[in-house]
């Protein structure tokens, strides 16, 4: 039979052991951080919600030169769209939580077999987000406009500006950075429109208005969709009317 002084010791000398067991690996002195990679050199990843769209498309063909909204998940939660912007014939092609590479990337899939006779597009905040700097999806933009327009050269295109939601706040100077950097591009552009939807959603000092977001202080409530569509509406149909010569040959 051990003595309580045997046991004491015995316990004493299993700790060094047991704590040895448990305990993490210390990290390498040289070990350096992992670097993110540009949205650029990422892969795609919205492979199951372009094949349904392409199956939506098979089974009820949509018409050409129709109303495209082209972009992430604030046009793909817009669920009265339709309502909003009547009478155009309406394609919404907002997907996920999508990145311009991804617009890009699918947009011979889900962009150029429509022949859109306006696009309402928006998309950008996403990247930002992800931390690319607003020079690199301003320069997919302009990508995307130039293949669009590659065999649809009157198609017109609305821009919305991304919202500086709530949830962003740290990111507020690089998405107000983006948004000039678009309003500006929209000015040098033929048959382009910028349409700030901030204050739409916003108040002056910045911050969302009441009832204007859903619970995630990301994505527009129905309320929000309503005062979006009062100031996206009027551009709609500038450019709807733009369009009418060319698309009526």
């Amino acid at each position: 039979m051990r003595t309580p002084s045997a046991l004491l010791l015995a316990c004493l000398l299993a700790l060094p052991a047991f704590a040895a067991d448990g305990a993490k690996p210390a990290p390498k002195a040289d070990a350096k951080p992992a670097v993110r990679k540009p949205l650029a050199e990422q892969p795609l990843r919205m492979t199951k919600d372009i094949a349904a769209f392409e199956a939506q498309d098979k089974a009820n063909p949509p018409p050409r030169h129709a109303l495209l909204l082209s972009g992430a998940s604030s046009l793909r939660m817009w669920k009265n769209v339709d309502e909003a912007l009547k009478p155009y014939p309406v394609i919404n092609r907002g997907f996920g939580g999508s990145y311009t590479t991804e617009v890009l990337g699918y947009m011979d899939r889900i962009t150029l077999p429509y022949h859109p006779r306006v696009v309402v597009f928006h998309c950008g905040g996403n990247d930002v987000n992800a931390g690319d700097p607003a020079e690199a999806p301003l320069g997919r933009i302009r990508e995307y406009v130039k293949r669009l327009r590659k065999d649809n050269p009157d198609t017109a295109v609305v821009f919305m500006a991304t919202t500086r939601a709530p949830s962003r706040q740290a990111k507020w100077p690089e998405l107000d950075k983006f948004n000039t950097g678009l309003a500006a591009y929209c000015k040098e552009e033929s048959n382009v429109w910028f349409v700030d939807i901030n204050p739409a959603l916003n108040q002056s000092s910045g911050e969302g208005k009441e009832g204007h977001y859903l619970k995630d202080n990301l994505h527009p409530s129905e309320l929000g969709y309503q005062e979006i569509a009062k100031v996206l509406k009027p551009a709609v149909d500038t450019a709807w009317k733009a369009t009418e010569k060319a698309f009526k040959r």
